[in-house]
């Protein structure tokens, strides 16, 4: 990511019936918020180029990457007809397979898919989980041929497929990319220049718009409060680590 990315208006669009509901609820939402999650830490977050920085939005990034897999197995695990349309599920297959990216210092957080050696090192870490993976689903109620279908894959098999037609899980990587710049550009620079209501309005927007792009099968929008509670969550625990840690010794 280098210096930090400040989205495009094109990334944010304001005329979607999602964008205008969000508008509309916007005072409501604020107060919901604020209500259930303390915010107000997120001012005091480390900034670019100080020693927390890198392990505190790591932490942080992990974080929402593990919870948006967890809630994509459990959507998967719900909607086992999507096997039925193999080209369709793979590359959710292997997104829930790759592990959460632990970041790279100083400043990238997240699969940039930008970054081909990062990208592949993606792929690699779905092809080791895949297999078992396959192997624990449960498709009794599917058809023969479709469970048949899926045994007979080996794992690299479907981890080449999405490697080369890779649209669907870029989709699901940018829009990782996306957050994790939504949440620099909160602390970092809408923080300290439009307060805490505004900044809070603008990254639960962008929030609830990229979660909707997410996947072209199902919507991820409905976890835009949970996903911004869990990065929150996350800043105070490795926040209070960090500082617990005692302090380097200097050689005489």
């Amino acid at each position: 990511m280098g210096e930090l990315i400040v989205m495009p208006p094109a990334e944010q669009p304001v005329n979607t019936p999602l964008a205008v509901a969000d508008e509309t609820d916007r005072e409501s939402s604020f107060a919901s918020d604020v209500a259930t999650t303390d915010f107000s830490v997120w001012k005091i977050a480390p900034r670019e180029r100080t020693a927390g920085y890198f392990p505190v939005y790591s932490a942080v990034s992990k974080a929402m990457q593990t919870a948006m897999r967890g809630w994509v197995r459990e959507w998967f695990a719900g909607n086992m007809e999507i096997l039925q349309k193999p080209y369709a599920a793979y590359a959710m297959l292997v997104y829930q397979c790759t592990h959460p990216f632990a970041g790279r210092p100083t400043n990238i957080f997240t699969y940039e898919i930008q970054q081909t050696d990062v990208v592949h090192k993606a792929f690699r870490s779905a092809a080791n989980k895949l297999g078992r993976y396959l192997k624990s689903l449960d498709t009794k109620r599917l058809a023969w041929f479709t469970r048949e279908h899926y045994f007979a894959y080996r794992s690299q098999e479907v981890v080449n497929y999405v490697y080369k037609n890779p649209r669907g899980i870029y989709r699901m990587l940018h829009v990782e990319t996306m957050l994790m710049d939504a949440i620099l550009r909160f602390s970092i620079i809408d923080l300290p220049t439009i307060g805490m209501e505004e900044s809070l309005i603008r990254l639960r927007r962008t929030f609830r718009v990229q979660l909707h792009r997410f996947s072209e099968q199902f919507d991820l929008s409905p976890h835009t409060d949970e996903l911004l509670r869990i990065a929150t969550d996350t800043l105070v625990a490795k926040m209070a680590a960090e500082a617990a840690q005692p302090a380097p010794q200097r050689v005489a």
